[in-house]
């Protein structure tokens, strides 16, 4: 193989690495239901499982739950990228501020729980650290 094609093909991986291991913008994520599973970790059952469990609770309780799952975060903390995610979808009712986010940064072995105001005396942050670390 010639030195150029060899560093043409060099490249093109690298460029289809940094592709697939970069961070999904916030922009560019849209939910589709309650759980959201951009790094493909999940089979299908536990996702329909998961939604489930979400729409009840949305409905009897009046609260909005999203788990996302993502690849990386490149390099961002994960507190403003949950922060950010949680402000665009507007997950819970505006009047209400009832939205929990569960993101995990699959790669990155992260993960945070970001919780509405209208929440927080149920849900206070020392409670959903728990949560957290009884997982781990």
């Amino acid at each position: 193989m010639k030195p150029r094609a060899k560093i043409l093909l060099m490249l093109s991986a690298v460029m289809t690495f940094a592709l697939v291991a970069s961070a999904e913008p916030i922009s560019q994520l849209h939910p589709t239901d309650y759980v959201n599973d951009f790094a493909h970790v999940l089979n299908q059952e536990t996702i329909a499982q998961l939604d489930n469990i979400c729409r009840q609770i949305d409905e009897k309780a009046h609260a909005q739950i999203a788990v996302v799952a993502i690849n990386s975060l490149d390099g961002s903390d994960i507190e403003s990228y949950a922060a950010d995610l949680y402000k665009k979808w507007g997950i819970g009712s505006k009047a209400t501020d009832r939205g929990v986010l569960i993101l995990l940064a699959v790669k990155d072995h992260r993960y945070r729980i970001e919780v509405g105001y209208g929440l927080e005396p149920i849900l206070p942050d020392g409670k959903v650290g728990g949560f957290g670390r009884e997982a781990e």
